[in-house]
């Protein structure tokens, strides 16, 4: 029961859908039906054009759609892919940077965890940055005053911020905080977030090639027009609500794949980035809350 009430709720929920996108590509198709169907009724049969069904095949137009919707959607899930090994890699980082690095007082400590923090940071600036945004009021509660002023004059927020990273890494190897192995393992994860930050960009950056969007829009209206033609002598006034929702299909089906071509945004089928943000946020400052024996090597005797 529970599942058929969940089914009907997604049918008539509108959040989520193309519904909005498509109506008036639906509204005009429609209207062009209207028309050759009025025609046609005041006794004008010239407008009957079967022969139009050949103009474009249905098998071609059909490729072409799963062609799109297919491309879009790969790229959809390795966002999704990407975004989940940000979260898996700053998890990682963050847990040997606050459990491997030593701090000697409280200074030490704080300043550990400000660098912890600027995993999280990474991730909030990653989001602005694949959106085009610069530095928000979350972004700017992460950061120090002297990383905020820095970080409102650069082009790429993220790869700035794992720069500082690295710089401390490599402080703390030279004051002997870290090994040899501990800091090749931390530097490892840190590449691997510029990975990620790297693969979004290709994503981002690399759109479906425009001749290819436009010429599947050609052939959309050219099918969705002459569709009236072809069915009217058939069907009658039901032509109108036929091609309305032939269209609907159509239409639909190549504005998912413009939807969820760029999965980085704030539409409802976009990657849920600002949760995920939050979700690690929350993880780095529950780490750093978890100040017990053996956690931070902290020496009591120089505080």
């Amino acid at each position: 029961m529970s599942y058929e009430k969940n089914w009907f709720k997604l049918v008539l929920s509108l959040r989520g859908s193309v519904i909005k996108d498509i109506k008036y590509q639906v509204a005009v198709s429609m209207f062009i039906a209207l028309i050759v169907t009025t025609i046609y009724e005041k006794g004008y049969t010239g407008f009957s054009q079967p022969s139009l069904a050949g103009l474009i095949p249905g098998i071609v137009l059909g490729l072409l759609l799963v062609f799109r919707t297919n491309t879009a959607y790969e790229r959809f899930w390795e966002g999704w892919q990407i975004a989940g090994m940000t979260i898996f890699t700053g998890r990682n980082l963050s847990r040997q940077m606050w459990m491997n690095i030593i701090v000697k007082n409280l200074a030490e400590k704080e300043e550990k965890a400000t660098y912890v923090r600027l995993i999280a940071a990474f991730f909030v600036a990653m989001t602005q940055h694949l959106r085009r945004e610069g530095v928000d009021d979350r972004l700017k509660s992460l950061l120090e005053p002297e990383h905020y002023l820095n970080l409102k004059n650069v082009s790429n927020m993220p790869l700035k911020i794992t720069q500082w990273i690295g710089a401390y890494l490599t402080k703390q190897y030279t004051h002997q905080h870290i090994d040899s192995f501990q800091f090749s393992a931390l530097n490892r994860l840190l590449d691997q977030l510029v990975e990620c930050l790297s693969r979004c960009e290709r994503i981002l950056n690399a759109p479906m090639p425009r001749a290819y969007s436009m010429h599947l829009r050609h052939l959309l209206i050219l099918y969705c027009f002459a569709l009236p033609f072809q069915i009217v002598k058939d069907l009658h006034w039901w032509a109108v609500p036929v091609v309305g929702v032939v269209a609907f299909a159509l239409f639909g089906i190549e504005a998912i794949g413009l939807e969820i071509e760029n999965p980085f945004g704030y539409d409802a089928n976009d990657i849920p980035l600002d949760n995920l943000c939050r979700k690690l946020h929350g993880d780095i400052e529950d780490l750093i809350a978890s100040d017990e024996d053996g956690i931070v090597n902290l020496d009591p005797n120089t505080l």
